[in-house]
């Protein structure tokens, strides 16, 4: 019993040593996945599944790992793909130039405001977005181009696929923030309770039955004049 006794105030010293945190330094935080099901309301009033959506866990003091790869944000066919591209803040994004035909990459966004210049096929130019937030990327000559970089503040993130849904991996147990983005439904801020070593589930339903894709300025912040030939030789 003396014993006993003994080796429960050593523990108890120990512990008191340690400022009651519990869990050894260096221990390896306790983790669970959520998975998220996106769905938008359309303008028809039908309930979709929301198609490259972006959902991510809010942490702005958390330092992302560097990228496998440098995401990049293609010219081709007159269009920018991906459409829509999420990276975490203070990545460098591409912007190569696949079509036989000038390009002009700009932004006005608010903090990340950018332009690129007029550059030919072959060429392409970097840009690095500190900043979180959405970025709307357009072409100064063809109207019709436009995509969107969702700089996100955390290092757990994911976009949809074609059924609405992504794995958020190795989120931290406890209830935790998460937010959602999608191009018809806006934005999205709920919480959910991650279960250490399990896979939980968050259902986001998202109203997009008033989006209507409103034409752009162009970098100068006036229209863009009528199509003409520029539009095939630029």
């Amino acid at each position: 019993m003396a014993q006993a006794l003994i080796l429960a105030s050593i523990l108890a010293l120990i512990l008191a040593s340690r400022g009651g945190r519990g869990a050894p330094e260096g221990t390896v935080p306790a983790t669970g996945d959520v998975r998220v099901s996106v769905t938008v309301i359309g303008s028809d009033h039908r309930s979709l599944p929301a198609v490259q959506a972006v959902v991510w866990i809010p942490d702005a003091a958390a330092k992302a790992p560097p990228l496998a790869a440098v995401p990049r944000i293609a010219s081709k066919g007159k269009r920018f793909d991906p459409r829509i591209t999420a990276v975490p803040a203070g990545t460098t994004v591409e912007f190569p130039n696949l079509d036989r035909i000038f390009h002009n990459v700009f932004s006005l966004s608010p903090g990340a405001a950018f332009d690129l210049g007029l550059y030919r096929n072959g060429a392409s130019r970097t840009m690095t977005f500190d900043t979180p937030g959405l970025v709307r990327v357009y072409c100064n000559i063809h109207p019709q181009m436009a995509a969107y970089l969702l700089v996100v503040d955390g290092t757990i993130w994911a976009q949809t696929g074609a059924d609405g849904s992504a794995v958020l991996v190795h989120a931290p147990a406890g209830r935790i923030g998460v937010r959602a983005w999608d191009e018809k439904g806006g934005d999205y801020q709920g919480t959910v309770d991650v279960v250490a070593g399990k896979t939980v589930t968050l259902a986001i339903a998202l109203d997009g039955s008033s989006f209507r894709d409103a034409p752009h300025t162009n970098k100068y912040g006036k229209k863009y004049p009528p199509p003409d030939d520029d539009a095939n030789r630029y």
